[in-house]
């Protein structure tokens, strides 16, 4: 028995090593040279625009992008294959006329089919074909509406004054100073700062293009928000029964929060000065 086991030990100490796996890079492009970002898909286009190190959406509608998203997209960049073939029999791989098409500047990544045995993904890039998981497809939108930013106001979008259907809220001499449109329940200090941040926090639940609106939302108003930048940000008040939706007028798409969180961004006297903030 002893001299059984020695042996086995033996053998498995001076096998011969199996080689490493090969991996092939699908690019040597690092992500931070990405400038432009489109993706096709049947015959339709998203295309994005990196500005001072910030992601926007330029087609089919221009709006902030969600960095995020965006990351998650770039990481095709950085994988590598097991497998690697001669870009050729297109057909036979999917490749003939790819589901998606990405394009990173000018670096085409096509996706076609599937392997069989390994449910893998064919990816076409330079002049190479390639085997990759089909979680990167995933990473692509399917709508322009899934890259938006959900944040309601940007960083840079430092709101001075609220003009709302019944009251109005403006930022001078370093204090919030309200102005209501009819008599009701005064508004503390400590309420109005609750309700600016929210403003300044909340996180859309969706976002909504203008032309895929339902006919269930109905318009109740408009607010205008004036900014520190001196530009002013108009957004329309839709409602259904379960959600309020704020519309930016003159970009076509809309933010969409549940109805406790859009009334509390609607009506100040909603927020007790008490509260802890609703998520978002």
């Amino acid at each position: 028995m002893f001299a059984t086991i020695a042996g086995l030990a033996v053998f498995l100490y001076f096998r011969p090593q199996s080689p490493d796996i090969h991996k092939y890079p699908l690019s040597t492009s690092p992500v931070e040279a990405v400038q432009n970002l489109r993706i096709v898909r049947q015959q339709q286009e998203i295309a994005l625009q990196k500005l001072d190190n910030h992601w926007y959406l330029v087609k089919p509608i221009q709006a902030r992008a969600d960095e995020r998203e965006i990351a998650e997209i770039l990481e095709i960049l950085r994988v590598s294959s097991n497998q690697r073939l001669p870009l050729a029999d297109l057909e036979r791989f999917g490749l003939d006329q790819p589901n998606v098409q990405l394009y990173l500047n000018d670096e085409y990544f096509g996706f076609g089919g599937f392997a069989p045995t390994t449910n893998q993904q064919y990816v076409a890039t330079g002049d190479q074909v390639y085997l990759i998981s089909p979680r990167y497809v995933l990473a692509l939108p399917l709508i322009a509406s899934d890259l938006i930013n959900p944040q309601l106001l940007a960083s840079n979008e430092i709101p001075v004054k609220f003009e709302l259907n019944h009251l109005t809220v403006e930022f001078q001499n370093e204090n919030w100073r309200i102005t209501m449109q009819h008599s009701g329940e005064a508004l503390d200090e400590e309420t109005i700062k609750h309700w600016i941040q929210l403003w300044q926090t909340a996180h859309a639940r969706e976002l909504i293009l203008e032309q895929a609106l339902g006919p269930d939302f109905v318009v109740k108003g408009l607010i205008k928000v004036a900014l520190q930048n001196g530009q002013e940000i108009n957004l329309k008040i839709l409602q259904n029964e379960f959600s309020v939706l704020l519309l930016r007028v003159n970009d076509g798409f809309g933010y969409q929060f549940p109805i406790d969180v859009g009334q509390q961004l609607l009506d100040p006297h909603r927020i007790k000065s008490n509260q802890i903030l609703p998520e978002n």
